[in-house]
């Protein structure tokens, strides 16, 4: 049921407006996770073709940052919650070969495929690391590659002092709007060590604090909601 409010709320009001990016955050996280691919060579030109899924590939922004001309050809693949979102993608990127499912069932998609570079951008808020790390070991090319971008529950410090407002609690229907139940991990060494428990081995990692600013309560429901 959750899963059903969830891309209802992606298809309905999210997928029109995500690319409008409120704040920026959503592209320059995805420009942070670019460079770290272009720091060990993987996107340089004049290597053969690079297999890429990318779960919750949304609008396809990350695709089409790593599909410009002076990188190297890409075969893209992706996953999405939302028809809308895939909608947006398949428009961008006609050579897209995706489906619209939830991310934690990719396994049952591509099944005769194994890939070079598997994403998962801004996912783990609804699917846990513990659940994905070992399905996407499974569905990498021997020396593949995990680009991971997301949120732990240490994110967003200022905000999450506010989080027991009265007027968000009222906003989220009486209910806390903290991260607790979050699927998040609790911070990164957190996340590191899930994934070199896996079998992988972590060769770059970045942090990035943005500072938000919202002039009114609309502004942060642009950035928090509507923007995704």
């Amino acid at each position: 049921m959750e899963t059903n409010v969830i891309q209802r709320q992606y298809d309905d009001v999210i997928a029109r407006n995500y690319d409008l990016d409120p704040q920026g955050i959503t592209s320059k996280s995805l420009d942070l996770g670019v460079d770290g691919l272009s720091r060990i060579d993987l996107l340089a030109p004049g290597q053969p073709e690079l297999r890429v899924l990318d779960l919750g590939m949304g609008t396809g922004m990350f695709l089409e940052k790593i599909m410009r001309p002076e990188f190297r050809e890409i075969a893209p693949f992706g996953i999405d919650l939302s028809e809308g979102m895939a909608e947006i993608a398949r428009a961008k990127i006609p050579s897209l070969q995706c489906h619209v499912d939830d991310a934690a069932n990719f396994d049952a998609h591509f099944l005769d495929s194994s890939f070079d570079l598997i994403c998962t951008h801004f996912i783990t808020g609804f699917v846990s690391i513990e659940h994905l790390a070992p399905l996407i070991f499974n569905r990498l090319e021997p020396g593949g590659y995990w680009s991971f971008i997301g949120s732990s529950k240490a994110s967003y410090p200022r905000l999450r002092q506010h989080s027991n407002s009265k007027l968000l609690q009222l906003f989220f229907g009486g209910k806390d709007a903290g991260t607790d139940d979050l699927l998040c991990p609790d911070n990164e060494a957190c996340l590191r060590q899930h994934m070199v428990e896996t079998g992988f081995e972590v060769v770059s990692s970045d942090t990035y604090e943005p500072e938000l600013k919202f002039a009114s309560f609309s502004d942060f429901t642009e950035f928090a909601y509507e923007g995704g």
